[in-house]
């Protein structure tokens, strides 16, 4: 079957490149809103894009509803975000902060999923993570109505006690997408 990308819609273009180009590692991005909200959502189209400086990539799909999501809007505004790692322990917790809730609806505080501080001035983590960027906003670039790409740059990075050497050689287990599952 050879599909012609200019005429399918954009659920069935999501559909073709989620199902497709697996793994891919799954970032969970926290943010906060102006009036301190913390939403904190998943997102599987997510990658490094530089190294030097530490740029990454996240794809954003609006909302059912054509709005703007909260990760997008509260990065937009408050210039800041946080990249959690996803370990396997945290897969259900991970799950449920997929559904979209209102906007200023703490996802943190409607499942209970304890956050800590741990760089200050940027938005917590997620308790427990092995690793976490702290991000600054760099752009926000628009490729269509539907869906933008964030761009963030890392400042610092957290890496648990158990993880951390000065090798940086580590090896961490993360939750990524596999076509219809997780790993």
């Amino acid at each position: 079957m050879l599909l012609d990308i200019s005429t399918s819609t954009p659920l069935a273009n999501y559909k073709i490149l989620s199902n497709s180009i697996t793994p891919r590692p799954i970032a969970w991005i926290s943010t906060k809103s102006n009036a301190d909200i913390i939403n904190l959502a998943p997102f599987s189209f997510f990658a490094p894009l530089c190294a030097t400086p530490m740029i990454f990539g996240i794809s954003i799909m609006n909302k059912s509803n054509g709005d703007m999501k909260d990760t997008l809007l509260n990065a937009k505004l408050t210039k800041k975000a946080t990249i959690c790692t996803v370990q396997p322990d945290f897969l259900e917790s991970m799950q449920q902060t997929s559904t979209e809730l209102p906007y200023n609806i703490s996802e943190a505080s409607t499942y209970k999923i304890p956050t800590i501080e741990i760089a200050k001035d940027y938005p917590p983590c997620v308790e427990g993570v092995k690793v976490a960027f702290f991000c600054d906003f760099k752009d926000i670039l628009q490729f269509s109505e539907t869906c933008s790409t964030l761009i963030l740059q890392a400042q610092k990075v957290f890496i648990h006690d158990e993880l951390y050497s000065e090798s940086l050689n580590f090896s961490l287990q993360n939750v990524g997408r596999c076509g219809k599952g997780f790993i």
